[in-house]
């Protein structure tokens, strides 16, 4: 598979180096505005293009109808190979380095390809390239160590590309069918500064409940004295901690905190900044954080209420495939810790339910406190006593875990099973 190098140069033109050129210092310059042609040439080819941001390079081929299969994204890999401990990071230094180290992906408010930052706009992406390929060639672990980051690197373009053409086609949404689910909800859309009837009418049963007719719940301060008005012992007013006290206010106010929620987060302003033209569109972030977990700008699109979800339906001709990740961050456990018992609990569709045929837990409910408490640090109450009978159920899983914890509080690096 060849390896196709695109830079961006002054005056609107790339230069695209091809495998060995980059030793021989050769490549082809061409006009930004051939550049979708000569992708499309390529192409069938499949060759992987190197280039430093896949979220600047990818979306304007996307308008000119030009996708691509595969990709090595440089700014992702050089931040993922900086930090991953077997990597060579040393043998990132070089050309422009500093400037590969300070480089932050393009987002939709910087959407150009070219800008006026000559710095970090002129990178010669087949130089880096050759450094990140050494980086890992000479990984600490050897060929093992080696093939594994490769499979990372691999993946991470791989992602960023499905979040350029995520971004690029949008969600499906029904404008219509989102607001037919506000006004059951909430009543009419209301005017700006103002509460939909429905939820004015739940404010006002909260008021009625606790005998405080200027009461704005809302307001933290002002509900806070109305529950110790009320003679509850509140320090808080988290929905975990309101559901603990026993008062007649309390199911409309925890009904009041949902809907204002749902108001505030995905109501008529929501539809009005997110959907045009049919489609919710957000932008995603691959690695978006540390861990390497996507994050997305725009609408909360990693995280969308149960209540509006009915708006998205699939265009005509076409069917959503829903995929339910399915447990897999305990599965990912039992694979990385070699704990035979519990991936023959995660050999059916549910896990949870698997500890519990297992004899592990009395109930599924046990086996999912349980097993995530001990994955995120749920050590007290009725977590913490699961996770004592869980470790010795598990001990390799929920070793694993333990010890990655006290690392982590030593101050010493805890990676992923392909290096990151």
């Amino acid at each position: 598979m060849s390896r196709i190098a695109l830079s961006r140069l002054p005056g609107e033109r790339v230069l695209a180096v091809e495998g060995d050129e980059v030793s021989a210092g050769g490549g082809v310059e061409l006009a930004l505005a051939d550049l979708p042609g000569y992708v499309r040439s390529r192409e069938p080819e499949a060759p992987r293009w190197v280039w430093d941001d896949t979220a600047r390079w990818y979306p304007p081929l996307l308008a000119e109808g030009v996708r691509v299969g595969r990709c090595h994204d440089l700014r992702l890999g050089h931040h993922l190979l900086r930090r991953a401990p077997a990597a060579r990071a040393r043998l990132l230094d070089g050309a422009q380095s500093e400037h590969w180290d300070r480089l932050g992906p393009a987002t939709l408010s910087h959407p150009a390809l070219f800008s006026a930052d000559e710095a970090s706009e002129h990178l010669r992406a087949d130089l880096e390239d050759a450094r990140q390929l050494a980086a890992v060639a000479a990984a600490e672990g050897g060929p093992a160590e080696a093939a594994r980051l490769r499979l990372l690197l691999a993946a991470e373009s791989a992602g960023a590309l499905v979040a350029a053409e995520m971004t690029a086609a949008g969600m499906p949404w029904r404008v219509d069918v989102h607001e037919r689910l506000l006004v059951e909800l909430l009543g009419p859309r209301p005017p700006r500064g103002a509460r939909p009837l429905l939820l004015e009418s739940v404010a006002a049963e909260v008021r009625a409940a606790f005998g405080a007719p200027g009461l704005n719940p809302d307001s933290q301060p002002e509900l806070l004295a109305a529950l110790r008005h009320a003679g509850l012992e509140a320090t808080d007013t988290r929905a975990s901690s309101l559901r603990r006290l026993e008062h007649p206010g309390i199911a409309p106010l925890l009904r009041y905190r949902q809907l204002a929620h749902l108001f505030s987060t995905n109501g008529w302003a929501w539809i009005d900044q997110w959907v045009s033209g049919g489609r919710f569109r957000p932008s995603y972030q691959p690695a978006g954080s540390a861990t390497g977990r996507w994050s997305s700008n725009g609408g909360g699109a990693l995280s969308i209420p149960a209540q509006i979800r009915p708006a998205a339906i699939a265009d005509e001709g076409w069917r959503l495939v829903v995929a339910d990740v399915a447990q897999l961050e305990p599965r990912v456990l039992a694979g990385m810790s070699g704990d035979r018992a519990l991936a023959r609990s995660a050999r059916g569709t549910d896990l949870y339910q698997g500890m519990v045929d297992d004899g592990a837990v009395a109930s599924r409910d046990q086996a999912k406190l349980g097993l995530l408490g001990a994955m995120y640090g749920g050590t007290s109450g009725e977590s913490g006593r699961l996770v004592a009978g869980l470790t010795r159920r598990y001990p390799e899983a929920f070793g694993l875990v333990e010890a990655a914890a006290r690392a982590g509080e030593r101050g010493e690096v805890v990676r992923t099973l392909l290096g990151r």
